[in-house]
């Protein structure tokens, strides 16, 4: 199967005797459990759950909060949450595995029957999967978040006219985006869903991992979503999503152990992926130029490039590469990001619209690299 063990597990976290054994061999995780716990302590957190890897092991798993405001019901590293558009890595990672087994074409032409744009040719899968279609950043989600559906709205981007030619520019998608689905059923016979559950969730034992909001609220524990909202009255939200209709694109749910052993998979050739299907997937095949303005105005140069692999972003990070990605959707956020060559990762997950959590990668990477002063939550302002 692709030079991947069928019932792979990942490596045990380290077993260091005590907290200041951790904290001798890892100094700056104290500082990063202070700034977890100053994130956590937002009056528009609800719940959190983040964690940190080194050398492939975790060596801080920090929970907080609740499930839904007001109940009391704790958030565990098993609680589920949307993971937004952190699925793509998913989606990505699956056409790469297949591709290694012979069943994908990633060069080859979607066909004008799941998706025509305006351009001289049809796109390739892998341009689909890397944002090269030329659309206008997020084509038609507008019409996914008035409740039509997928095929409805990726039909009507035959109208839509491009930025630039295809594979000439990078422009974030969702509704083009999930035109892989079809492509992927066609050439494999299997449905998208199964071969998820069947080339991941189950290879390397993700038990929490799922995909719709009908399985969320199957989970014994779940994040209710809350959007717009500080710690002044009880209201969590609705967690269903008209991107559900879009499932390659943002349709999986995840909890925090289940992130950690995706960080692992991504990260350790002998119990996760090959490196070819690595390779694949962390290629810089285009440059996020917007990405890049934005990111190195925001943290003050640390962030000197950043590109799209095949459904994961690439970040220099100074003379550091990490891979990342990043998924919202109203009331939820998640995020990882990894180091390939140190086993470095941080993923979290959180069930509230704010800034806070979103600050604390770049807290943690300026925290181990002592690049700044990992004051990112103390610059934010929200009213």
């Amino acid at each position: 199967m692709g030079g991947v063990s069928a019932h792979a597990q990942p490596r045990p976290p380290v077993t260091d005797p005590d907290r200041d054994a951790l904290y001798a061999r890892y100094p700056y995780l104290e500082t990063a459990m202070a700034r977890f716990q100053q994130a956590a302590e937002s009056d528009k957190v609800v719940g959190m759950a983040v964690a940190v890897l080194e050398e492939g092991r975790p060596v801080l798993i920090f929970t907080s909060g609740e499930t839904a405001a007001g109940t009391g019901e704790p958030i565990t590293p098993s609680t589920v949450f949307r993971a937004a558009s952190l699925t793509k890595t998913f989606t990505g990672t699956l056409a790469a595995m297949l591709e290694e087994e012979g069943r994908l074409d990633l060069g080859q032409a979607v066909p004008a029957s799941v998706l025509t744009l305006k351009g001289s040719r049809q796109p390739s899968v892998l341009e689909i999967l890397s944002h090269q279609t030329g659309l206008p950043p997020n084509a038609y989600d507008n019409l996914i978040e008035a409740g039509r559906t997928g095929l409805h709205a990726r039909e009507r981007l035959a109208e839509v006219d491009l930025m630039c030619s295809l594979g000439g520019c990078y422009t974030y998608q969702n509704v083009a985006f999930s035109a892989v689905e079809p492509v992927i059923e066609a050439a494999t016979g299997e449905r998208y869903q199964d071969l998820i559950e069947s080339h991941i969730f189950a290879r390397y034992n993700l038990p929490n991992a799922s995909i719709g909001v009908e399985s969320l609220k199957r989970a014994p524990s779940w994040a209710r979503p809350h959007s717009g909202w500080r710690r002044l009255h009880d209201r969590p939200g609705n967690p269903d999503s008209p991107y559900d209709d879009l499932p390659s694109a943002a349709g999986i749910n995840l909890s925090l152990m289940d992130l950690i052993k995706w960080a692992q998979v991504q990260l350790d050739e002998e119990t996760g992926l090959s490196e070819a299907v690595r390779t694949r997937l962390r290629t810089p095949y285009i440059d996020s130029l917007r990405e890049t303005r934005r990111f190195s105005r925001r943290y003050q140069g640390r962030v000197s490039d950043t590109a799209y692999g095949l459904g994961w972003r690439i970040y220099q990070w100074g003379d550091r590469e990490l891979i990342a990605h990043s998924g919202s959707l109203s009331g939820y956020g998640a995020q990882i990001v990894f180091e390939p060559a140190s086993g470095f990762a941080f993923v979290g997950l959180w069930n509230s619209d704010t800034r806070y959590p979103w600050a604390l990668w770049p807290t943690v990477m300026d925290l181990r690299t002592g690049d700044g002063p990992g004051d990112w939550l103390d610059q934010i302002e929200e009213d």
